[in-house]
């Protein structure tokens, strides 16, 4: 059964026609165009050249999350005018009483085209945490498919004309960003000279054989004057549930220059962590954490 996912964000705007291309080779996070990657017997016109005016854009953005089924979206209307730059010289008074030239230049609307478009998803993998987004819009007569972020190298392929469907097929498997939520903190304490924060990983069971990354920076915190860095390290794990990183000042990488300003309270500390996955599954972008609350060593 078709599971109809509803249009997110319809946005209108305004920008020069370019002709559109095809590369999934880029960065999943590049919006791409998939419009010509159609069936051969479909001919997908480019923009003419020479043309002296401008487009207005109007676009259908759609949001995909992990399905087991084919997904059909809901049909957009979308619709766009041709706007042609004229202009006029008229003389206007100059230097020492001439008169010289001077373009006033407005824009008038033209044609205006309408279509329809639709998104048809082939069954595919995702993982739980991933969400696949792609965009119609329509510029002038050439209504395009772009990718925003997609976990696929997708064929796509053309179907109708004014009232158009876009049908993808996954292909190659691409890395998307990891889940920020996926790792969580659990507890940050001072024991026996040692700081321990503890984190736990709800995605530990879907990335077994990769590696993590944890990265600490501990800071001092002074109360009314500014926290003091007091240095930082990353420690990597094997993907497992919980993680515990134990450490001292002493086992930290420190900062070039030391700002502690000798603030004689209590010593209480903080840290800013983040992680980020080592492996195929995931990108190996970082992701940054929430500090932890402050905590007195003594």
């Amino acid at each position: 059964m078709n599971k109809i996912m509803l249009a997110a964000l319809v946005i209108t705007g305004f920008i020069a026609a370019a002709n559109a291309q095809v590369n999934f080779d880029q960065g999943v996070d590049v919006k791409e165009v998939i419009s010509q990657a159609v069936s051969s017997d479909l001919a997908i016109p480019v923009v003419p050249a020479g043309v002296r005016g401008s487009y207005s854009r109007d676009c259908a953005r759609f949001s995909f999350g992990p399905s087991d089924e084919e997904i059909l979206t809901q049909k957009v209307y979308l619709r766009s005018t041709e706007y042609e730059t004229v202009c006029h010289t008229v003389m206007v008074p100059g230097p020492n009483g001439t008169q010289v030239p001077q373009q006033n230049c407005y824009e008038r609307p033209g044609m205006t085209w309408h279509q329809y478009g639709q998104i048809k998803m082939n069954p595919r993998k995702l993982f739980p945490w991933e969400r696949e987004s792609f965009e119609i819009c329509l510029q002038g007569p050439w209504l395009d498919l772009y990718a925003n972020a997609a976990a696929y190298k997708y064929s796509a392929k053309r179907e109708g004309n004014y009232d158009t469907l876009f049908v993808l097929t996954a292909k190659d498997k691409v890395a998307m960003r990891p889940d920020a939520d996926g790792l969580s903190l659990a507890d940050f304490s001072y024991a026996n000279g040692k700081f321990v924060l503890k984190a736990s990983d709800k995605w530990a069971k879907e990335y077994a054989g990769e590696k993590v990354a944890i990265k600490v920076e501990l800071y001092k915190d002074n109360a009314l004057f500014f926290d003091t860095f007091k240095g930082e390290k990353e420690f990597t794990f094997d993907a497992a549930e919980g993680y515990e990183l134990a450490f001292s000042e002493k086992d930290l990488e420190k900062p070039e220059v030391d700002n502690d300003d000798g603030f004689r309270g209590a010593k209480k500390y903080f840290v800013k962590w983040g992680f980020k996955r080592l492996g195929a599954i995931s990108k190996d972008a970082f992701m940054k954490k929430d500090k932890t609350a402050s905590i007195e060593a003594k």
